[in-house]
């Protein structure tokens, strides 16, 4: 092993101890350390907003996605949203939009109210058989960005999906 890289391996161990120690002698200090925490495990991740899926003006074409949104296409991004309320969610799999949405499926069958920008976000493999329940406010979710049109477990056929960490 060549000299740099004996330091580099060592200076990267002693820089992540120091940011974990960091982290944990704010921990106790801060009240808002567990916020402080998930920012910094966020930070691996690129921040997306609802706001960047499409390009606005909508044109004559449609919905276009931007360049930032595909050029995040299979990597991770951090983004925050709205849980759907829906009368029968999908075990594995729950809506996340930009503002808080409620889903009538029993009246309404296909015809619901989603934006444009709903995200479809999947559980991990551990979790892919349980049902999220619904919790009100905002969520903050860290995951895989995929694009493309693939038909979901419910019937609807998503263009975004995050699969979850």
């Amino acid at each position: 092993m060549s000299v740099q890289a004996f330091l580099f391996q060592n200076l990267t161990g002693v820089v992540i101890a120091m940011m974990l120690s960091a982290c944990a002698n704010q921990a106790t200090q801060d009240p808002l350390a567990a916020s402080e925490t998930k920012t910094v495990l966020a930070q691996a991740a690129t921040d997306l907003s609802f706001k960047e899926f499409y390009a606005f003006p909508i044109g004559s074409r449609g919905l276009e996605p931007t360049q930032k949104l595909l050029s995040l296409n299979n990597k991770r991004i951090h983004i925050t949203g709205f849980m759907v309320k829906e009368e029968e969610p999908i075990a594995g799999l729950f809506l996340l939009t930009s503002l808080p949405v409620s889903l009538a499926e029993k009246e309404d069958g296909p015809a619901d109210d989603l934006p444009a920008t709903t995200l479809f976000v999947h559980m991990p493999a551990r979790d892919a058989s349980s049902i999220n329940p619904y919790r009100s406010g905002l969520w903050d979710l860290t995951g895989t960005l995929q694009i493309g049109n693939q038909q979901e477990s419910d019937g609807r056929v998503s263009y975004t999906r995050l699969l979850l960490d």
